[in-house]
């Protein structure tokens, strides 16, 4: 039973395939029956055209690999009717159609030689299992056999038929399914082929009168933007170049395709079909941004543009690759629905959106230019005008062919584009003329307050003259007064030195007076060496107070003691003071402290530097103190006292004055544990 069932299915099988062999069989066989075969008596003599349309059949590719000659032929043909002509086609990108014909010549000595006119983007005519000719819009030569003209007609193909034969001839077309052009066949004679191209060529004058004065249009407003942006210098101009000049291309390249002007190559038309329709409306809505600001104005709307221009650069590149290279990531039957322009159509909306809600007075300019090019782009999709049998056929030739539609939309908005641009150039202008009005009013009142600023400094920088005339005046009188107190100083001394000297000399003590004049000669040296200098190194100071304090101290008997402590790290031959500053502090020490105690007492001199730029000295005595001297009334250590400090004084403050320092000096009383007087310290700090 298991071998009986499987035999059955067997059979049920191989009567399936027969059944269905025998189908297509039959429905070949009424195919070609159907297919009327073009008889002709030798070389016709038309007045026109013949249209072979009915006497054709056509198979219609939908693979995605292209077919060869060989397997085309293995595939069913269906009559080519006017309502094939009618069907809408697929999405594919590229419709690829193969049309197959007979001729018979019936002539026994006449050959039949015509022209099949088709026009196509490419086109491939086949005879005898072999490659003819080939044409169409994107060729750049024909393919014939040897021994046959070469002279390329673009849409013109070869018919050649011998003496009592029969040629059967297949056609291919092929066509980017967004360019399709509306199927033509015809055979002509050469009277007929030349009559039809004239026909065409003339009738077609007005067409190309519009076409160029369109892409005229495009050029020298593009002139026009160049010489404005070299005038202007703003960003707006240039997005304005780059979108006239895309339209300039786009409509000559339209201009090619239409009246086969042989201006591009495959190439650029290519490049020119699948990026410029997406690029001038972006190139536009970038124009627009710039002109109405609607990056600062509107940023969540500038947002949504730059997403629909970012979608049309994806379609503008998915165009590109099929149609230059044929490759395509998505299923071919999508690729209508995938590049259809709804992002072109909606940013369109988008920018008469955001035109009308901004408040820029260029905005109406703009928002009519985008309404023109929508209008007039979408005007011919909705048929609301066909055209009556009888119109004139050079102006059905304009309106039958929709991209002049399209291209005076975009000739309308370039034009109201530029006069936005021109608007906002008088805006510019005005701006400038009131801004330099104002300018010269601003500087008008900053020149005046520029004088008076200049009247106010010039009376000051008079004052300041003054004031430094009377500074340099007062300078001067305070330099001569420290010369006049340095010579005051040196009498001071030698004063009291020659009582001392007078005292030896009473006193008989010969020795000690030589030992005394000695130095006192010395200190004289040092005083008259120190006294023509404004200052004298701290060395020389202290060696001309070691002398005078020791001339003292033997004047006094040896009761005046001494010590001088210099911190290390001064630099005694670096460090300059006034001359003989510390002498009259000294002096008033052993003068009014030591001279009344019998035992006589101690004088200490401690020198520091605190800081870099200050001299910090302490002269301290152990005397009876200032007030216990006040007690004595010593008529001479007050004499004394009172022309040393005094002169000292002045030279402190006439110091002061010239160089602007500030050195001070500090008396401080001494005191014992019990509150009794116990000496005298002075302070003196000495900014270096």
């Amino acid at each position: 039973m298991l071998m009986g069932l499987v035999n059955f299915k067997t059979y049920q099988r191989v009567m399936q395939r027969i059944l269905i062999s025998f189908y297509f069989f039959i429905l070949s066989v009424g195919i070609c029956a159907a297919q009327d075969t073009l008889v002709l008596n030798g070389q016709p003599n038309w007045n026109q055209s013949l249209d072979i349309a009915d006497n054709c059949v056509i198979y219609q590719e939908k693979g995605d690999t292209a077919l060869s000659f060989d397997e085309v032929k293995k595939h069913v043909f269906v009559p080519y009717k006017n309502e094939w002509r009618k069907q809408k086609f697929g999405n594919r990108p590229l419709i690829i159609q193969w049309k197959k014909f007979t001729v018979r010549n019936t002539s026994a000595t006449d050959t039949i030689n015509l022209s099949l006119n088709t026009v196509h983007y490419f086109t491939r005519l086949y005879s005898d299992n072999r490659l003819i000719a080939r044409s169409g819009a994107y060729e750049t030569k024909s393919l014939l056999p040897p021994g046959t003209s070469s002279a390329y007609e673009r849409g013109r193909l070869p018919i050649i038929v011998q003496p009592q034969s029969t040629s059967t001839f297949w056609l291919r077309t092929e066509d980017r399914q967004s360019q399709l052009i509306p199927p033509i066949m015809f055979l002509e004679t050469q009277l007929t082929g030349i009559a039809e191209e004239v026909h065409s060529s003339f009738g077609a004058r007005y067409l190309f009168l519009i076409l160029a004065a369109m892409a005229g249009c495009f050029f020298f407003i593009g002139i026009f933007a160049a010489y404005n942006y070299h005038l202007y210098r703003h960003v707006s101009f240039i997005w304005y170049i780059s979108y006239t000049i895309a339209a300039f291309f786009s409509c000559l390249h339209w201009m090619d395709i239409r009246l086969g002007m042989y201006m591009f190559s495959p190439l650029l038309h290519d490049i020119i079909f699948s990026v410029f329709v997406y690029l001038i409306p972006i190139l536009y809505s970038f124009f627009i941004g710039s002109m109405l600001q609607l990056n600062v104005h509107f940023k969540k709307g500038w947002l949504v543009v730059k997403l629909l221009a970012l979608i049309c650069i994806s379609q503008m590149i998915l165009q590109l690759l099929e149609v230059r290279f044929g490759w395509f990531p998505f299923n071919l039957d999508y690729y209508s629905i995938i590049l259809t322009p709804f992002a072109i159509i909606l940013l369109n909306i988008i920018l008469l959106i955001l035109a009308a809600k901004s408040k820029d007075p260029v905005k109406w300019f703009l928002f009519t230019g985008i309404v023109s090019l929508l209008v007039l782009w979408c005007s011919p999709l909705l048929n609301l005008y066909t055209p009556p049998t009888d119109m004139n056929y050079e102006l059905f030739l304009v309106i039958n062919f929709v991209v002049v539609f399209l291209m005076l939309g975009l000739v309308i908005e370039a034009i109201c584009f530029s006069f936005a641009l021109t608007y906002r150039s008088k805006l510019v202008l005005l701006e400038k003329n009131n801004l330099q009005q104002n300018y010269n009013q601003q500087l008008q009142a900053a020149l005046q307050l520029r004088s008076n600023e200049l009247d106010a400094q010039n009376k000051v920088v008079e004052a300041q003259k003054i004031k430094q005339v009377e500074t340099a005046f007062e300078y001067k009188i305070a330099e001569t007064e420290m010369i006049a107190l340095r010579a005051q100083m040196n009498p001071h001394f030698i004063f009291n030195c020659l009582n001392s000297i007078k005292l030896y000399t009473l006193e008989n003590d010969s020795q000690t007076a030589s030992e005394y004049l000695t130095k006192f000669s010395q200190l004289i040296r040092l005083v008259l060496e120190n006294s023509m200098s404004e200052k004298v190194t701290l060395q020389k100071e202290l060696e001309t107070l070691k002398l005078y304090i020791e001339l003292e101290a033997m004047r006094f008997k040896d009761k005046v003691q001494y010590k001088i402590n210099v911190v290390p790290h001064i630099d005694q031959q670096y460090v300059e003071i006034p001359p003989l500053l510390l002498q009259p502090y000294v002096e008033n020490a052993i003068w009014h402290g030591l001279m009344h105690k019998p035992e006589g007492g101690n004088i200490s001199i401690d020198i520091s530097q605190p800081e870099e730029y200050l001299l910090h000295i302490e002269i301290c005595d152990d005397g009876i103190g200032r007030e216990m001297a006040k007690k004595h009334k010593s008529k001479s250590a007050t004499r004394q006292k009172s022309f040393g400090l005094k002169m000292t004084a002045e030279r402190l403050d006439a110091i002061n004055h010239i160089y602007q320092t500030k050195t001070e000096v500090k008396i401080v009383d001494l005191v014992d544990t019990e509150g009794n007087a116990w000496g005298t310290k002075v302070i003196i700090e000495i900014p270096l």
